[in-house]
């Protein structure tokens, strides 16, 4: 059964982030935080309006093509892709990127944590960034 919330700080003691940025540092930092994620990008994995738990990664080893990342690619953080491939090159561990569907993004060797669902989900609109109310 879904449980739907409204913008709350916290959901059974995890704190909810939406931030790309400050979910980078709260996963550097071994915190795993609950993140709404919208749109389809990652369906059926996850949905629409739903939190994802994501957990900091502390061995690249840990990521299975397939899972849910959170990861950096040119610059961006993107919220949760999916790993299609890894490969070991030069001594680190590179992961490429896209959606469920037949988007690939490219390769990164920056991926932060992992994801999964929670069936809980977000009553009401997107949240905006203060970058978007700015653009306003």
């Amino acid at each position: 059964m879904r449980k739907y919330v409204n913008n709350p700080p916290e959901i059974d003691g995890i704190r909810v982030v939406q931030d790309g940025l400050d979910i980078m540092k709260a996963l550097v930092t071994g915190e795993t935080v609950l993140h709404w994620e919208f749109g389809n990008s990652m369906f059926p994995i996850l949905m629409s309006g739903e939190y994802c738990k994501i957990r900091p990664i502390t061995n690249p080893n840990e990521v299975n093509i397939g899972d849910p990342v959170f990861c950096s690619f040119q610059g961006q953080y993107f919220m949760v892709h999916r790993c299609i491939d890894k490969v070991e090159r030069d001594g680190a561990m590179w992961f490429k990127i896209g959606t469920t569907g037949n988007t690939v993004y490219g390769w990164t060797d920056e991926v932060y944590g992992i994801a999964e669902p929670t069936n809980i989900f977000q009553e009401g609109e997107p949240p905006v960034e203060e970058s978007e109310k700015e653009e306003k």
